[in-house]
């Protein structure tokens, strides 16, 4: 039996953006959906990056944070905010400012453990799939891929993945 592949669950109607819109637009999709992430694709439909919770969430965080190897001695984050949130109010921001610009990609063959392995290293819970041109094909998130694996053990289970509707970019 052959291994189950990316285009067995991919998820092919995802929500994407254009480096150049707001990014208040983009985070107001992360509120009003369960979504891993949002591709970033230009006019052809072509892979140019991805903005993850992560990724947005980091954003707003002072840079220096990462010098520490803990942050549990910190009691007061407000005193340490950088960067406050009404910056979206002003739409000052584009997508293009926070995008990973080399998100994790893979074609539509990969095998799903391969997929796990990657997301497992990279410590990403999203995957763009493209062809080899580079245009967007879908995504498979780690929960799509755990749904793939362990979804039998669920009464009533089925592959769902993610809710990843398309948008028009």
């Amino acid at each position: 039996m052959p291994s189950r592949q990316v285009r067995d669950i991919m998820v092919t109607e995802v929500i994407t953006c254009r480096r150049g819109d707001k990014l208040r637009d983009v985070a107001a999709l992360f509120a009003d959906r369960t979504i891993s992430g949002v591709p970033v694709v230009n006019p052809e439909g072509k892979l140019c990056g991805v903005i993850t919770k992560l990724n947005l969430l980091g954003f707003f965080l002072p840079e220096y944070l990462e010098l520490f190897a803990d942050i549990d001695f910190i009691q007061d984050f407000s005193t340490l905010q950088s960067c406050n949130l009404d910056v979206l109010d002003a739409d000052l921001l584009l997508a293009e400012d926070v995008m990973n610009y080399e998100p994790l990609r893979v074609g539509p063959e990969t095998t799903l453990l391969k997929c796990a392995a990657l997301l497992h290293k990279h410590r990403a819970d999203i995957l763009c799939v493209v062809d080899d041109g580079g245009k967007l094909l879908g995504v498979i998130t780690a929960t799509d891929i755990a749904r793939a694996f362990f979804g039998k053990y669920i009464p009533g289970a089925g592959p769902k993945g993610d809710e990843h509707l398309k948008n028009g970019g």
